[in-house]
C-alpha cells in the first residue's frame, strides 16, 4: 500500500473565500492612511456661506413650523426658518405686499400663503441654494431679482 504524507510537509489549504494574502505591512499601511485622511478632513474648515443668516428682521413673527407642510412647501418653510434675514431681504413676486400687506417674502412663512404660492415657495428655494452656494446677501438679492421679477399688467 502507500506511504500516506506527513502533514508537516503539506502546503495550508487556503479556502475560497480567502484566496488573497494581505501582508501586516499593508494592513498597517491602510489602517495609517486612512486615520490620517480622517484627521485632514477633520481639522479642515467646514464651508460657510458668505451672506449672513441672522440680524435685525423686518418681519419679526415668526416662521411657521414645517412640520405642518409637505414637500415643496415643508422645506420652503424649513429654509425660511434657517435663513430668516436672507428671506426678509428679499421681495415677495407674487405682489403679496401690495395685495395682502406682505412686508417681505419672509411674512409669506409666517402665515399659511407661503405654502400656497408657487412663486413664493420657488423663491426661498432658490435663494437657500444661492446661500449654501456661498454667494453674499446682495447677490442673493439680485440673482433672486434678476430671476423672478417680471413687471406687473393690469388687464383692463
Amino acid at each position: 500500500m502507500g506511504k500516506k504524507k506527513s502533514k508537516k510537509n503539506q502546503k495550508p489549504r487556503m479556502s475560497a473565500k480567502s484566496n488573497k494574502k494581505y501582508t501586516l505591512p499593508a494592513v498597517f499601511g491602510a489602517v495609517v492612511g486612512a486615520i490620517l485622511f480622517g484627521g485632514y478632513l477633520y481639522l479642515q474648515p467646514a464651508p460657510t456661506p458668505v451672506a449672513p443668516a441672522m440680524g435685525n428682521l423686518i418681519e419679526t413673527r415668526p416662521v411657521l413650523t414645517p412640520a405642518l407642510f409637505t414637500g415643496k412647501a415643508a422645506l420652503a418653510y424649513r429654509y425660511a426658518a434657517e435663513i430668516p434675514k436672507v428671506i426678509d431681504s428679499q421681495f415677495c413676486y407674487c405682489y403679496c405686499k401690495r395685495d395682502h400687506g406682505h412686508k417681505t417674502l419672509l411674512t409669506c412663512f409666517t402665515t399659511m400663503h407661503g405654502s400656497k404660492c408657487g412663486v413664493c415657495i420657488d423663491e426661498v428655494i432658490y435663494a437657500y441654494e444661492l446661500y449654501k452656494s456661498g454667494k453674499t446677501l446682495d447677490e442673493i438679492v439680485k440673482a433672486v431679482d434678476d430671476r423672478f421679477y417680471r413687471p406687473y399688467k393690469r388687464h383692463l
